[in-house]
């Protein structure tokens, strides 16, 4: 009875084994992206961590082994093929890729996945195998095992949960058997283990079959300090209504961010929430557009549904003609990352132009430039928005832009007020103030600055009295409100001067944690106006004083010559596109560049020159002799460099590569610090240099690195990818500098 119990024993203790070291590394397969058929994993590990069992326990045969497999491979180094040099490469190989990878520099490249994970097995199989076969405490797996499954859990791994249900079954069994033995208590083995299973599996049953619910006590003030002291925190598991698989992603409402206590209805008061929801990555603080409401009913905003039309991920709906792009409009990026937060809104600042997502899904915009995005962005996952950011008002008038309300589709949507509300009163106030102005953009001016001036910012406000006109309230008995308070209010005055406005709702990215990183909270929901000013249409306008006013550079004026001929060509431009541009998508890269977007900053009118008239012809024409001389040597330079490049091999051809993408980056300002590694380098400057075409700065970091600092050689698509890179990176300093500049930094004073 005693061998056929020791038997017995024995087999369920190594199926225990099994079941620990499986429960462990299926988890490490799916974090490095092994792709293998669960049942195969499952004999992997068993013979695996049978393997290492048996070597554990007999090591004079694994030295033996060893040692014969060492001098078979040294004779075939020596007399067949010099494998040798083979294996240390491989080795330096996989060692490197797996510290940059326990780095967070790069993932697992997929001809070291299965190796790494065979190599995981014996690790954890040798652990675990120490503790059950040579008598130690088995209560030394509870660390290593549950704090592994814990990491996995909080990082979105669900597949622990279940792993970690494998586990605590065999570890409950393992338990009883380690009592069983202690007592050696003769036949009762069998009752015993029959016992020690049901009850082991029960209670992990119960426990999983447990009800469950995400109505968490929310201590947002506990929570900020958690996340100021340890920082970490933040980014272990959220709760699950955010996640793709679990939760579901809904419409942007300004009444979840605690400004609107009601859906239906404007004012009252608030109620704060500091939980972080986004961050973004751009240059300047920026808003957020999340919906546009054209109704006013004297209490609330209502949206008309307008048409919404789909768009593929990286197609353009701006419809903005190109010289439009180039003249009226700087091109910016951003990125933005939700956090605890899913959303079928994608935010974005006026005025967008092209979404960038992991996967190929279609996008629905509709004429305010409201995007929808119908899959989702869930918690951890980021899109990235490029814009075309209207240049300054005064910028705009003097190069010619040539907006009209009679251009604006649904024009009375954005002129509607419900007269039978609206007293004389508001009316009459409006009157006054802009009865000075001499265009619309003076009358907006001055019902904003009105508005900021004349009321007292502040969150501590009643409710509106039922029956009361909200606007009117404001005005003339609370005079105090936040902002929702403030954009009504000026979104009715403009109408009532017969300007076009609409009521914007969304959120003010300006609470800045690091170099263009910004942190978006509940809390920074805001409302703003935009409004329809001829002759340069839509334009943000903040009437809250507790925020600042963007410069629009209303006294900007272009040099009369570069004026008249920027006037003609633009507006000739724009008249002749203006009634093709619905809907059409038009491709910068097949335009050809022969036009020079201006540099405003360098075109103030100048008159403090006392230069005579003879000395600035003498300079003219030494620059007009000078210049292209020394361009023509430089061009000559830049076509010996590169046919010279081209005899490289193709390591050395993408270092070359890799240095001229560092040069183009730094005349963008984005140099490299001093000491600052490549992927850190990379890491840094990534949000503001996109992917273009799923190729992007870490890959192109990710290749320099591997040409340079390892013995694999470079493929011709690796070359392909960097000569590409730097060629979008060429057109766009070129859009930076200005054709002339750039051509000029190039050729006679040497990018390269």
């Amino acid at each position: 009875m005693d061998k056929i119990s020791n038997k017995s024993e024995n087999l369920i203790i190594n199926l225990l084994y099994a079941s620990f070291v499986f429960s462990l590394v299926y988890l490490f397969g799916l974090g490095i992206g092994l792709k293998i058929n669960i049942m195969l994993q499952v004999l992997i590990v068993f013979l695996g961590s049978m393997m290492v069992k048996f070597f554990l326990l007999n090591p004079l045969i694994l030295y033996g082994i060893i040692a014969i497999s060492s001098i078979i491979t040294i004779l075939i180094h020596r007399f067949a093929a010099p494998i040798l040099f083979t294996i240390v490469e491989r080795v330096l190989y996989l060692s490197k890729n797996i510290i940059a990878n326990f780095r967070g520099k790069e993932n697992i490249a997929s001809d070291n996945i299965l190796l790494f994970w065979g190599i995981l097995i014996i690790l954890v199989s040798l652990f675990t195998a120490f503790i059950l076969f040579r008598g130690k405490t088995i209560y030394l797996l509870l660390p290593i095992y549950i704090s592994t499954f814990l990491y996995y859990w909080y990082n979105f791994f669900n597949q622990a949960y279940w792993m970690i249900s494998i586990f605590l079954i065999a570890f409950f069994i393992l338990m009883g058997l380690d009592k069983y033995s202690k007592k050696k208590i003769q036949n009762l083995y069998a009752p015993w283990l029959k016992t020690l299973t049901n009850y082991s599996i029960l209670i992990v049953f119960i426990a999983l079959l447990l009800p469950k619910n995400y109505n968490y006590i929310e201590w947002f003030w506990l929570q900020q300090k958690v996340y100021t002291a340890f920082p970490f925190v933040e980014n272990l598991r959220s709760y699950d209504k955010y996640t793709r698989k679990s939760g579901e992603a809904i419409l942007f409402d300004f009444s979840t961010t605690g400004f609107q206590s009601k859906i239906s209805k404007l004012g009252g008061p608030v109620n704060l929430s500091n939980k972080k929801i986004m961050t973004v990555y751009a240059d300047d603080s920026i808003y957020l557009r999340g919906n546009v409401k054209h109704v006013y009913t004297g209490d609330s905003w209502d949206s008309i549904l307008k048409p919404l039309y789909d768009y593929k991920l990286g197609e353009d709906f701006s419809k903005l003609t190109y010289k439009e792009q180039q003249y009226f409009y700087k091109e910016e990026h951003i990125i933005i990352t939700n956090n605890d937060f899913a959303s079928t809104t994608l935010f974005s600042p006026y005025k967008p132009s092209k979404v960038n997502f992991k996967d190929n899904h279609i996008l629905k915009v509709n004429n305010d430039d409201v995007i929808i995005f119908p899959n989702g962005v869930y918690d951890r996952e980021s899109y990235t928005i490029e814009i075309q950011k209207p240049l300054p008002y005064g910028i705009l008038v003097s190069t010619g832009m040539e907006n009209k309300k009679t251009y604006l589709p649904d024009l009375n949507i954005y002129l509607q007020i419900p007269n039978e509300k609206i007293t004389e009163r508001i009316r009459n106030l409006v009157n006054e103030i802009v009865k000075d102005a001499e265009n619309d953009f003076g009358k907006a001016v001055a019902i904003e600055n009105y508005l900021r001036t004349n009321y007292k910012y502040s969150l501590d406000v009643k409710y509106v009295p039922e029956h009361r006109e909200f606007v009117d309230y404001f005005l003339f008995e609370e005079k105090r409100g936040y902002c929702t308070y403030y954009a009504t209010s000026m979104a009715v005055m403009l109408r009532l001067a017969e300007i076009p406005s609409r009521y914007i709702e969304g959120y003010l990215a300006k609470d800045l944690i690091e170099d263009g990183i910004y942190e978006v909270k509940h809390e920074n929901a805001h409302a703003w106006v935009e409004a329809f000013i001829e002759p340069v249409g839509w334009m943000t306008f903040e009437p809250t004083p507790a925020y600042p006013v963007e410069s629009r550079l209303e006294n900007y004026q272009l040099n009369e010559s570069h004026k008249n001929m920027e006037l003609n060509e633009s507006r000739e431009n724009i008249r002749t596109h203006r009634n093709d541009i619905d809907g059409q998508i038009i491709d910068s890269d097949q335009i050809a560049m022969d036009e020079m977007k201006p540099n405003y900053e360098e075109n103030y009118e100048d008159t403090s020159t006392g230069l005579p008239s003879n000395t600035i012809g003498l300079f003219i024409v030494l620059l007009l002799l000078i210049i292209p001389l020394k361009s023509l040597v430089g061009l000559l330079q830049y076509s010996y460099g590169e046919a010279k490049a081209k005899k490289l091999s193709n390591n050395k051809r993408v270092i070359y590569l890799y240095q001229q993408i560092l040069r183009l980056k730094e005349l963008m300002g984005c140099p490299q610090l001093y000491g600052e590694t490549h992927y850190e380098y990379a890491n840094r400057i990534a949000y503001k240099f996109h992917s273009y075409d799923d190729i992007g700065i870490k890959e192109i970091t990710e290749i320099f690195v591997k040409s340079k600092y390892s013995n694999s050689i470079s493929s011709d698509e690796n070359v392909l990818k960097l000569e590409m890179y730097r060629k979008t990176m060429e057109k766009r300093l070129k859009n930076y500098l200005g054709k002339m500049r750039y051509y000029y930094q190039k050729y006679v004073k040497g990018i390269y």
